[in-house]
């Protein structure tokens, strides 16, 4: 799982924005929320502007050197903050079953890296500057390996991982586990239609996606479990896989008759079908079109997968309540810092306190 990110000097965040997700406290209540006492299921909020869906393209910048999947570069153009000229720093840390990984790195660029260092369980593993073109890898099964890149494009740990056959032992397991995380992490934004990075490659329309994997009943029911009642039927029309709804002896398109608010539905259903392989998951604005039963039910629905972790961005205070999540899980990002409510008071958070009339009358306030 990821246990804490953070980076410098990327887009509006001039100094370090730190996500912390292992400061959890002793509650006990909405335990589906956490695992391994680390934030499974986040809810982050924040004023526009403030920096939310700049947290997710920075979370992800990761995939744009370490994967092949999908990207999107143009989340990336303008990227260091537009005041300093030094490059921009992230740095990951991992928790896995064997031990910990961190991985810290410096761009000047999406597409640029200027240096990488891992450390696992604390001992440094491998460093590689790309100025000096001289870095070093310390894994066992690695030590013959070529270790000049001067003209290679690539992230010296991809190359490492892509071209050696490491020996097998904790420390590998746990580089090996670290790069199939970062693989399967999943990116995607209620606010546009399929837009996504990570994961997968390819464009694939979302009707498809659900006939191809036979799941359109159970969208069907998805939906009436939410209060929603189509019949829904698969239809090829001039060559590609189409929903419709079927009304009487009538059958129309499923879009042409669905509200912004359901169509974001189809969307959220079709990468819930995926999610039970994806590490982690960002969703940017998730609720934007849900009223707020729906938006409960989209969260539980997260809460039920055991081994997604699941970070989500919000304006909706009304899904604000310990019924849900807990007083750790619920984060906001103001100012450049991200705290959860739980650390941004000195009050001691019980399952009774109102949390969304404490948030209204500023007790989270920076």
């Amino acid at each position: 799982m990821l246990k804490k990110f953070s980076v410098n000097n990327f887009k509006n965040f001039k100094d370090d924005l730190v996500l912390d997700l292992s400061k959890v406290n002793n509650y006990e209540f909405s335990n589906m929320a956490i695992r391994n006492k680390i934030v499974k299921t986040a809810l982050i909020y924040g004023e526009n502007a403030s920096g939310k869906s700049n947290l997710g393209y920075g979370l992800f910048d990761i995939i744009l050197h370490l994967t092949d999947k999908e990207k999107n570069l143009n989340f990336y153009r303008l990227y260091g903050h537009l005041e300093n000229d030094r490059p921009t720093e992230f740095y990951y840390e991992f928790q896995f079953e064997e031990g910990t990984l961190k991985y810290r790195y410096k761009k000047c660029s999406a597409q640029e890296l200027l240096e990488e260092k891992i450390w696992i369980n604390d001992k440094l593993c491998l460093w590689y500057d790309f100025e000096q073109h001289k870095g070093e890898v310390l894994l066992e099964g690695a030590q013959t390996l070529n270790t000049d890149l001067t003209e290679k494009n690539i992230s010296f740990v991809k190359y490492v991982f892509n071209n050696t056959v490491l020996s097998k032992n904790e420390t590998n397991t746990i580089f090996t586990k670290f790069i199939n995380f970062v693989d399967n992490m999943l990116w995607f934004s209620s606010l546009e239609r399929n837009a996504y990075q990570g994961y997968f490659n390819g464009d694939e329309s979302l009707a498809k996606g659900i006939i191809e994997q036979g799941r359109v009943e159970q969208f069907q029911e998805f939906l009436r479990k939410l209060g929603i009642y189509y019949e829904l039927i698969p239809k090829e029309v001039e060559g590609q896989k189409q929903l419709y709804c079927r009304f009487g002896n009538k059958e129309v398109n499923f879009y042409s008759v669905a509200s912004r608010g359901t169509c974001s539905l189809i969307l959220f259903y079709y990468w819930l079908i995926q999610l039970e392989n994806v590490s982690l998951v960002f969703i940017d604005e998730f609720d934007a079109f849900y009223h707020d039963n729906l938006a409960l039910a989209v969260v539980e629905e997260l809460l039920k997968l055991p081994n997604t972790q699941s970070i989500l961005t919000t304006h909706n205070t009304d899904i604000m309540t310990n019924d849900l999540l807990r007083p750790d899980c619920y984060l906001r990002i103001q100012n450049g810092k991200i705290k959860s409510f739980s650390e941004a008071t000195p009050k001691e958070l019980r399952k009774a306190h109102n949390l969304q009339k404490m948030y209204n009358a500023g007790a989270f306030d920076d």
